[in-house]
C-alpha cells in the first residue's frame, strides 16, 4: 500500500528486487493512480474497504500487508479492522507522529504542486528539482507512472490535488493509540535519514506492538525507492519468519 500522492507502481523497483520469491498486489489507492476519484470518501475506513476489496478480489488468504507512509496508516487500521485477514504486517517509515519536516514536505508536494507541465522536460526538472539525488531508475519509473498525457501533448498527476487535500485533513480516528491490540508479528522500517519517522518514534512503535521488531536502512522517507533491495530481503526475512 503505497504512500500519499503515490501509486501503486511505485513498488517496481522493490518488486525487481523480490524478484519472484513472493507473490506481490500493489493497488493504485483510491484518489491516486487509475483508481478512481470521488469528491468524498478518503476516511481511513473507506481504505480499508478498499484493501478488503482487493483482498477477496485476489482470493489471498491471510498475506503480509506492507505499508509505506499513508499505505502504512491504512495498512494499520486494516489491521486492526481485520485481525483475521493479516497474517503479518510491515510498517515502512510511518508511524504515531510524523515530524515537522516530513510533514511539511508532505503537504508541499501534494498541495502546492504545478497542476500541468507543457512537456516532459519541465516534469522531469520538477522532480529532480523537488526530491533530489535518486538515480534514474526512479526517475523514470515516476516519469512513467506518476503523470497522465494529454492530447495536446503536456502531462498532469494521476493523484486527484482534491483527494490529497481530504487525506491529509483526516484525523487520526484512534488508530495509533490501538495499535497494542495488534496480535500478527509486525515488521518496523525506518530509514536513518527519514525526515518523517525520528528513531525515537519508531522505537516507542517497536515497544506499544505486542509481537514487533525495528529495520533501520540508511534511507530516507522513500525506503522502496532509496534501498529497494534491502527492504526486499528485509521483507522476505519477515515472511519466513512467520511461516
Amino acid at each position: 500500500m503505497h504512500g500519499i500522492g503515490n501509486y501503486g507502481r511505485y513498488w517496481d523497483l522493490f518488486a525487481n528486487a523480490v524478484e519472484g520469491r513472493l507473490q506481490l498486489v500493489a493497488p493504485d489507492a483510491r484518489g491516486h493512480g487509475d483508481s478512481a476519484k470521488p469528491a468524498d470518501g478518503y476516511a481511513p475506513e473507506d481504505f480499508v474497504r478498499d484493501a478488503t476489496a482487493v483482498l477477496d478480489w485476489s482470493g489471498m488468504a491471510r498475506p503480509i500487508v506492507v505499508g509505506h507512509s499513508m499505505g502504512g496508516f491504512h495498512a494499520t487500521a486494516l489491521t486492526l479492522a481485520h485481525p483475521d485477514r493479516v497474517r503479518g504486517l510491515v510498517l515502512v517509515d510511518v508511524g504515531p507522529r510524523v515530524e515537522l519536516a516530513g510533514g511539511s514536505r508532505a503537504r508541499r508536494l501534494s498541495l502546492g504542486r504545478p497542476d500541468r507541465f507543457a512537456d516532459e522536460t519541465s516534469a522531469l526538472a520538477y522532480l529532480r528539482e523537488t526530491s533530489p539525488g535518486y538515480g534514474d531508475a526512479v526517475y523514470a519509473n515516476r516519469m512513467a507512472w506518476a503523470f497522465r498525457r494529454e492530447q495536446g501533448g503536456g502531462l498532469v498527476w494521476r493523484s486527484s490535488k482534491d483527494a490529497l487535500a481530504k487525506i491529509l485533513d483526516q484525523p487520526n480516528t484512534g488508530v495509533w493509540e490501538r495499535v497494542s491490540d495488534i496480535r500478527c508479528p509486525v515488521l518496523v522500517v525506518r530509514g536513518r535519514r527519514s525526515p518523517s519517522l525520528s528513531a525515537e518514534v519508531a522505537r516507542q512503535l517497536v515497544a506499544d506492538l505486542p509481537h514487533a521488531r525495528l529495520v533501520e536502512v540508511d534511507a530516507g522517507h522513500n525506503v522502496a525507492l532509496d534501498r529497494p533491495r534491502e527492504l526486499a530481503d528485509a521483507v522476505v526475512a519477515f515472511t519466513r519468519e512467520d511461516a
